[in-house]
């Protein structure tokens, strides 16, 4: 099954309050802010987001008045490059992303990769279509203010 982690669940989360506040002129949130937004456990939080912040999507602001802020403008910031930097989503489908040594041994003979690529490439296609601006804006014309 080509299925998704928590992580790449609660870190999308984190990612799109920053963009909420980045959208209401608030540039950056405390770890306690996002998680009381999210109501996602902090210590797991904080590990993502420290994750989040190796591969250039967050940084952290020190000090009495710190926090977490996105390093580009929402606009910028797709949900894919969340999501592939958190985790590899076919970990489970070696046959599509191993070195040729750690193939499944029917990988030659095989012809559901071809199935196994092409959902994946889909999957991978719908998470780079939207950009953190874009859910922002959704839920703008979904919610009633």
């Amino acid at each position: 099954m080509l299925d998704l982690s928590t992580k790449s669940a609660y870190a999308t989360r984190a990612v799109y309050e920053l963009a909420r506040a980045w959208n209401k002129g608030i540039k950056k949130m405390t770890l306690k802010e996002i998680v009381q937004k999210q109501d996602v456990p902090a210590d797991y939080m904080e590990k993502l987001l420290f994750n989040l912040k190796k591969v250039g999507i967050v940084k952290t602001i020190r000090g009495k008045n710190g926090g977490y802020a996105l390093v580009k403008e929402p606009s910028e910031i797709r949900i894919s490059d969340v999501v592939l930097a958190l985790e590899n989503p076919i970990k489970r489908l070696n046959c599509l992303h191993a070195s040729k040594d750690n193939r499944c041994e029917a990988f030659d003979d095989c012809t559901i990769k071809y199935v196994w690529e092409e959902a994946y490439s889909a999957m991978v296609k719908a998470f780079s279509k939207y950009t953190f601006q874009d859910l922002v804006e959704m839920e703008k014309k979904t919610t009633k203010i």
